[in-house]
């Protein structure tokens, strides 16, 4: 199967909060997900070899939740599903992973909203004001030591209130975010004309509403299209830079019709600039038109082995209903009749049991001399083994940070596991490397590291290829 879907949730089961759920304690819901990873999960076995440590967190684990309330055992099954420390396994509840955080709510902070509206008016501040994003508006203040606080002043989730404290910005560069689940993010911050701040490691861009912006609306729209969008555009005379910010499935025909309109303009230049920075990856489909301009003649691709389990065959053969009626479906079939065939087992679809596979490409008449990809801890799943592929092409260097590492065990499902209101986000192959070569949790690795002291990291690559 050369073309994996490496994390894509399918959501099969109709979820409700732990309130309501009836007939799962917590004892029940953690036998029941043991069981699930025991049962299912890719990595288990090469995970607890050392089999004494694995023991004594599943006693340690199974005496807390006796008397654990929800928000106690939330944590407990976190705990348990964080031990196999990969980013594709993780246990939560309508569609968001568990934190680890002491408590179920942010911490706030007292202030008179519509005060603090009426001061940042005259404020002089680069950072303080109102600033509105997708799904929030949010307050940010400056405290003590040079560092300023990010408070919501309205949300679309009701999981926030106005005055909770969504993040922090430090006098280096740096900052700490809180998720929807009150996991903590940190990367660096950047400013744009006063008007727009951008949080790079989860590819936040936050638009100043007070005081007014620096910049016309068609100016900031143009910049959010930039951090943010997909495009393409000429930087120089010599150099491109294509934009794609995911390979989820639901932004195939936008980078397939972006490629399509750009091909002319892509062919012809001498260097491209491919921003991946915050892409977390979806369908290895979504790079498939890139490869004739960035390969050699063939690529060396990692081989996998599906664990065949019956939730993995019910899951192939519901996507398959959701094909249309005129999509062929031999291939699927025949995954699914090999399932079955091997319940417990491991399966390789590409019909050798060689840890790698070869696969040709035809290369594009015309393409770009020398290729740079951007890529930084935001940059997770199939689009790190695009990075993968990239590296084994003599005319493409990666500049960034290591990857998101997240690419030993994929193709993950979001699943139930036996109590309504849970799920567990579950990988379905292991890649033939291991153990070898593993990458989770380290990353794939620049070439060339991009410390904090690089402020524009375009800039900079349009200077390597150019000088």
């Amino acid at each position: 199967m050369k073309r994996l879907l490496l994390c894509l949730a399918f959501n099969m089961f109709s979820l409700s909060m732990y309130a309501q759920q009836t007939g799962c304690n917590c004892t029940v819901a953690l036998e029941k997900l043991i069981k699930k990873v025991e049962g299912e999960y890719p990595g288990f076995e090469a995970k607890t070899k050392e089999g004494s440590s694995y023991e004594e967190l599943k006693q340690h684990l199974t005496r807390e939740a006796k008397n654990a309330d929800s928000t106690a055992c939330e944590k407990i099954l976190k705990k348990y599903t964080d031990f196999f420390k990969d980013p594709h396994l993780w246990v939560g509840s309508n569609g968001a992973p568990f934190s680890s955080g002491s408590s179920g709510s942010a911490a706030s902070i007292v202030i008179d909203i519509p005060d603090f509206r009426e001061k940042m008016k005259l404020t002089r501040d680069t950072l303080e004001g109102v600033w509105s994003t997708e799904g929030y508006k949010i307050g940010i203040k400056k405290g003590s030591s040079n560092e300023y606080t990010g408070f919501i002043i309205a949300a679309a989730s009701t999981q926030w209130k106005a005055g909770d404290i969504k993040f922090r910005l430090f006098p280096d560069g740096s900052f700490e975010y809180l998720m929807l689940d009150r996991s903590k993010k940190t990367g660096h911050y950047h400013m744009h004309k006063k008007s727009i701040l951008f949080l790079d490691a989860i590819s936040m861009a936050l638009v100043r509403e007070v005081p007014s912006p620096s910049v016309s609306a068609a100016q900031l729209e143009e910049k959010l299209t930039e951090l943010t969008g997909f495009y393409f555009k000429k930087l120089s005379a010599r150099t491109s830079i294509l934009k794609l910010p995911s390979f989820e499935y639901r932004y195939l025909q936008k980078i397939e019709e972006l490629i399509s309109q750009h091909r002319m303009q892509m062919e012809g230049s001498e260097n491209l600039i491919i921003d991946l920075r915050g892409n977390p990856g979806g369908t290895t489909d979504a790079y498939q038109q890139l490869l004739p301009y960035i390969s050699g003649k063939s690529i060396r691709n990692t081989g996998t082995e599906f664990l065949s389990t019956q939730t993995y065959i019910g899951n192939l053969q519901t996507y398959k209903k959701s094909l249309d009626k005129n999509t062929p479906t031999d291939q699927i079939d025949k995954q699914i009749d090999k399932l079955k065939e091997n319940l417990g087992k491991f399966v390789n679809f590409s019909g050798t049991d060689k840890p790698a596979y070869i696969e040709k490409v035809e290369l594009a008449a015309k393409s770009p001399r020398q290729i740079v990809i951007l890529a930084d801890k935001g940059t997770g799943s199939s689009a790190e083994y695009f990075l993968f592929i990239a590296k084994q092409s003599k005319k493409v260097k990666l500049l960034g940070t290591p990857s998101s590492g997240a690419l030993d065990y994929g193709n993950a499902y979001q699943v139930d596991f036996g109590c309504p209101g849970y799920e567990v986000f579950i990988p379905t192959y292991r890649a033939m490397r291991l153990p070898d070569y593993p990458i989770d949790n380290i990353g794939i690795q620049p070439d060339i590291y991009m410390d904090s002291s690089v402020e524009d990291w375009v800039e900079f690559a349009v200077r390597y290829v150019e000088e």
